[in-house]
């Protein structure tokens, strides 16, 4: 039986949607009894804990004083060992306690300090493998703007977009200002380069608006995007898994009531676009409402830039489409997506339990891939 540590939390804006991805993860390893699921739950300072048990329990979450609660699943230090991560809970008279020994790691964490690269680069370190895109592909992925020029630079499509750093437009906000307006005008949409779930996101209909817009994502981010808006706009994901082969999901086109698809239509509202469980019906409709040529279209495209991007394991690919003019544009890749986009592959017959274990084979492929690198060069160079 393989230990598989499902890591959640960590310092992110969207460390609330972690917790439920994992949630929805370790109920997926109940039907999987050849592995054996350990959650290990990182606090908004940075601090890790682990254990079975009620860690995997999203009431555990939900309950006051969880700082209190979180002690006994202390981990006080992390050490390297035979491809392995382990875990170490703190002295107790003198006597170290049983360590936590992590085979093989499944990161749930959305945002900074997880999809970012961050916490792969430990896994890396440690040699043990691990769920979802390596360093590279995760860094890329999580930079909005580098992964636009990328894909862009590979003959895939993105909205028409200004660069702003968070310097520049605190010493000259009216010439951003008036290159929005010169450029594409209104309505616009902001966001933070490196932030997801719809956190930060902002539309704006004129100048005061747009000022608004970006200081509100420049408390998350020092660089944001002011994207124009598309018109007649069709939202359709969708989701690639896989390693060297992969399998392309139907596109999902989500719905929502407002002006753009929001944190709380995503999350909050009963039956939003994303359903954290099992039984929760989502808005979305599987597959999208678009032609045979588009929803072609689409899957190519979503395959290339899980290539350009050099992804592994699992992403999903966001894309509008204006309906008049049947023009498409990739908006983003997203590494790590909420839930693990379960509802979607459960309507392209695979279950979350198949999806899981799929996911830790794909992980086990790279892993085997790189350990048969070589990473040790013998040189003269320190011989006298």
């Amino acid at each position: 039986m393989k230990t598989i540590g499902i890591f959640f939390g960590s310092r992110s804006p969207e460390h609330d949607i972690s917790i439920l991805t994992a949630m929805r993860v370790i109920a997926g390893f109940g039907a999987l009894p050849e592995y054996k699921a350990i959650p290990v739950y990182i606090n908004r300072n940075g601090e890790w804990f682990a254990g079975e048990g009620t860690l995997g329990n999203i009431a555990f979450f939900q309950a006051p004083r969880l700082e209190e609660r979180l002690v006994p699943y202390a981990v006080s230090s992390v050490a390297f060992a035979d491809n392995a991560l382990m875990l170490l809970p703190p002295r107790k008279f003198f006597r170290q306690g049983r360590p936590i020994k992590i085979e093989i790691a499944f990161p749930c964490i959305h945002g900074s300090f997880g999809e970012d690269g961050t916490i792969q680069g430990l896994f890396e370190m440690a040699g043990v493998p691990y769920v979802g895109c390596g360093v590279r592909a995760s860094a890329i992925a999580m930079d909005k703007i580098k992964a636009r020029r990328l894909l862009t630079a590979g003959g895939i499509p993105g909205v028409a977009t200004i660069e702003v750093g968070r310097e520049e437009f605190l010493r000259d906000r009216s010439r951003i200002m008036g290159e929005v307006k010169k450029s594409f005008g209104y309505p616009t949409f902001v966001k933070p380069n490196s932030l997801g779930s719809s956190i930060a996101v902002s539309r704006a209909g004129n100048e005061q608006e747009l000022e608004w817009a970006l200081e509100v994502a420049f408390q998350f981010d020092t660089l944001a995007l002011v994207e124009q808006a598309v018109e007649n706009i069709k939202e359709v994901n969708v989701g690639v898994i896989g390693h060297r082969e992969l399998i392309i999901s139907e596109p999902e086109e989500p719905r929502w009531k407002g002006s753009f698809q929001n944190f709380e239509e995503k999350y909050v509202i009963k039956g939003g676009t994303i359903p954290q469980s099992g039984k929760g019906k989502s808005k979305s409709v599987i597959p999208a409402d678009i032609s045979p040529d588009m929803r072609d279209a689409l899957r190519r495209a979503a395959e290339r830039a899980f290539r350009a991007i050099g992804c592994s394991g699992i992403t999903r690919f966001d894309f509008m489409i204006n309906t008049a003019s049947g023009g498409w544009y990739l908006t983003e890749a997203n590494t790590l997506p909420g839930s693990l986009q379960a509802h979607v592959w459960q309507a392209c017959d695979l279950p979350l339990p198949e999806l899981i274990k799929k996911l830790i084979g794909y992980a086990e492929e790279r892993h085997r891939e790189e350990q048969s690198l070589t990473r040790v060069f013998a040189s003269s160079v320190l011989k006298k």
